[in-house]
């Protein structure tokens, strides 16, 4: 067995680095399958058939593929795979691998779920590491897995609770589990910084997302771990001896068939809706290009790029053209790279939204004169002129800036490939013609918390620049995170990337004009404009407050059962 072990740890590891993440987390899959039916096929061999059972429900080698298979499936629930049927089981091999009695063991494989799921979902990071600093690749390949541990902490707090909730408030525990996750997702958010929740898994079933209208996506998590629950109570009951949970399995796939209900009659209604409402004609622009080619461009290369590209469009074609994050490498409050592109703007009649810095020479506390760099977006109109600009409220941290900074500002200065942005206070609309924009930048759309500020836009544009991360799965990942602001907040999105994954998502969650990759891209998009009260938009977590309400009151009005 420990031979077996080493070579599955050593093919693990080999897989891992060569392996894209949706296709490793395939082959993990069908391993931890394989391994798990050899076994149940050689327990249906013996005679003392229920005796196999029972000690093939203990071994913690099954329980350890278990777990490590469901962590594995996470990866083809998020995209560019996105199996959103699949997350309606994915998580009950790891429900299965939880035992009453061996709440240590728990903690272990609580922790193996939460690392293994992150690593392989984060398997790009030790590219994007190691192509874009001076860290070394072991040491690269050091950080992603300390990434994949800390943010696999959450789920330390979560699996373990299954059975001492269980253990606490009997069949209520399918619906306080859920809870329990929305409040951890909820709470890693705010303390990571990069929200990854397991309900986006359904942006491609139309008909749950629209549930993210009412409850953000926490509410999609809870739906999603509401039937893995009372899936697994079946588990549970089984291994008990006791009856059939009838009515938790009724009252979660009821749930979910109200959801769907729901959802079908929204997609409808919306849709409706945006059959007559007004268009606009956006300019689609995306490079082929990587940013290590990039990188080796004169900025006068690159900005002329832009220009050439935005030249070919026909004046008074469009009503706006968009240039993602990053588009222009000059400063935009100086110098003459506003003026070349006032001069496009007021030559095709159309305003331009561009991505840029901006630069400010001020004065400290102690009066000295320090640079502040920004990431912003700037708007011109269609007489040339900036109307105004934006500046990024949350930059990227470990890219954009060095949370660390003050207090080891050795550190900071010994790790190359990390910027020096300030965070920007004021979240500011733009736009010409009537038409309100909100343009968060990059990793600002997937936080759906910071995106409500914006005081009803009539179209999201987010641009930004996934570039950096090659082609791997992060600009697949990216994407799915922040199309789901468009139904939250029940707003249009009109998304730019330098160099992919554009796209537009509608009110309802429906993509289109959704592009490849590394493709030069330069067409004429028409956008759909109507927006839709939501509860979401309207009062923002409540979901979230609702799940701390029914633990709190669980706790204080369900009977509490001593712990045996």
């Amino acid at each position: 067995m420990p031979i077996v072990i080493v070579v599955a740890v050593v093919l693990f590891a080999a897989f891992y680095l060569v392996v894209p993440a949706a296709p490793f987390g395939a082959l993990v899959l069908v391993g931890t399958i394989a391994y798990a039916v050899g076994h149940i096929a050689r327990a249906m061999t013996q005679q003392d058939r229920q005796g196999a059972w029972k000690s093939l429900d203990q071994r913690l080698d099954i329980r350890v593929v278990a777990t490590i298979g469901s962590a594995a499936s996470t990866a083809l629930l998020a995209a560019p795979m996105a199996l959103y049927w699949l997350a309606y089981v994915a998580y009950v091999p790891m429900f299965w691998a939880l035992r009453q009695d061996t709440p240590r063991a728990n903690r272990w494989l609580a922790l193996l779920w939460g690392t293994t799921s992150v690593a392989i979902i984060f398997r790009w990071l030790v590219d994007t590491i190691t192509l874009y600093s001076n860290i070394p690749w072991i040491v690269a390949v050091a950080l992603t897995v300390l990434f994949a541990v800390v943010f696999g902490l959450p789920y330390l707090l979560f699996w373990p609770a299954t059975h001492f909730i269980r253990r606490h408030f009997g069949s209520w525990w399918v619906i306080l589990l859920p809870c329990w996750l929305v409040l951890i997702e909820y709470v890693a958010m705010r303390v990571l910084l990069f929200p990854y929740n397991q309900g986006i898994s359904q942006h491609r079933f139309l008909f749950t997302f629209q549930l993210a209208s009412l409850t953000g996506v926490y509410g999609l998590s809870f739906l999603v771990f509401l039937v893995n629950s009372a899936l697994a109570e079946v588990i549970y009951r089984r291994r008990e001896g006791r009856e059939f949970p009838t009515l938790q399995l009724c009252g979660a796939f009821s749930t979910l068939s109200v959801v769907i209900i729901f959802g079908a009659w929204r997609f409808e209604r919306v849709e409706a809706a945006l059959d007559e409402a007004p268009t606009i004609r956006v300019a689609q622009l995306q490079q082929s290009i990587t940013m290590v080619e990039r990188l080796q461009q004169d900025r006068k290369e690159v900005f002329m790029g832009w220009l050439d590209a935005t030249q070919k469009i026909p004046a008074n074609s469009v009503d706006l053209v968009v240039w993602p994050e990053g588009a222009s490498p000059y400063y935009l409050n100086a110098g003459r790279a506003p003026d070349h592109i006032g001069a496009l703007a007021k030559r095709g009649n159309y305003p331009i939204i561009v991505g840029g810095g901006t630069r400010l020479r001020v004065k400290d506390a102690t009066g000295k004169t320090v640079t502040e760099l920004y990431n912003s977006v700037y708007s011109f109109d269609r007489h040339g002129e900036v109307e105004d600009h934006y500046d990024k409220m949350m930059p990227l941290p470990f890219g954009e800036y060095f949370p660390m900074a003050d207090w080891v500002p050795w550190l900071a200065e010994m790790i190359e490939g990390v910027g020096r942005f300030k965070a920007g206070v004021e979240p500011k609309l733009l736009g010409d013609d009537g038409l309100r924009l909100a343009t968060p930048i990059c990793y600002e759309a997937i936080m759906a918390h910071l995106c409500r500020r914006f005081n009803s836009p009539d179209l999201l544009v987010n641009v930004t620049n996934d570039g950096w991360f090659g082609d791997t799965s992060a600009p697949h990942l990216h994407a799915m995170l922040a199309i789901a602001r468009a139904t939250e907040l029940g707003t249009p999105m009109f998304r730019s990337a330098y160099t992919g994954i554009s796209l537009v998502v509608e009110p309802h969650g429906h993509i289109y004009a959704k592009t490849k990759p590394f493709t030069d891209v330069n067409r004429v998009v028409t956008v759909r404009v109507r927006t839709f009260p939501t509860l979401y938009y309207k009062y923002g977590d409540w979901f979230v407050a609702l799940c701390l309400a029914a633990l709190v009151l669980a706790r204080l009005l369900l009977p509490w059962r001593r712990q045996e």
